[in-house]
């Protein structure tokens, strides 16, 4: 959590751009700043996230996937107040503390296999921890990690770093998948 502060604290560090001033982004670095968005919304950072959406929409006023992350950020801060349900996960994953993680040249899914049984000896009752891999058909990343006595957490950090994965804590699980890219925005019909 400590780099996403770190991003918000960049941020407000750039100040804010003239309209008349804004640079012409690439795809890629729209599709950047709508991912930081989404991690931005999650963390509970909304003002951070919602001025990387209205970037994103100088340049594009018409995308589809911003202006929903825009109104689930008004919907999250209606809400404000109320405990966050993935809180307890959250917690739960930075209070495991796995003596050794050593994988060379692994699939993702043996990882994800042995963290769903390490989670198992660290819980009140004995149960895993709920991991959703999402991976595009035929297509399983590799990685290669060898740490000691880290949260759980961090070895997900770690994953999401390596494999280009992204990771979401929902209230009842763990969820792994390609990054989120932005939907083509549809073309402005020119009345006749």
């Amino acid at each position: 959590m400590k780099w996403i502060a770190l991003i918000a604290s960049l941020w407000l560090l750039c100040g804010s751009v003239n309209a008349a001033e804004q640079p012409k982004y690439t795809q890629q670095h729209l599709d950047k700043l709508f991912q930081e968005a989404v991690m931005l919304s999650q963390a509970g950072l909304y003002d951070e996230a919602e001025a990387r959406c209205r970037k994103i929409l100088s340049q594009m006023p018409n995308q589809p996937s911003v202006k929903r992350l825009l109104e689930d950020l008004q919907e999250k801060r209606r809400r404000t107040g109320r405990p966050d349900a993935s809180a307890e996960l959250r917690s739960l994953l930075n209070s495991i503390v796995l003596t050794e993680v050593v994988f060379r040249e692994a699939p993702v899914t043996d990882v994800i296999a042995f963290l769903r049984e390490e989670s198992k000896k660290h819980t009140k009752d004995k149960t895993e921890i709920n991991f959703v891999l999402m991976l595009p058909e035929g297509k399983t990343p590799t990685l290669t990690l060898t740490l000691r006595k880290i949260p759980m957490m961090e070895v997900l950090r770690y994953i999401t770093v390596m494999t280009g994965l992204q990771c979401q804590v929902d209230p009842h699980a763990v969820v792994l998948s390609p990054p989120l890219k932005l939907a083509p925005a549809k073309p402005n019909a020119k009345s006749p």
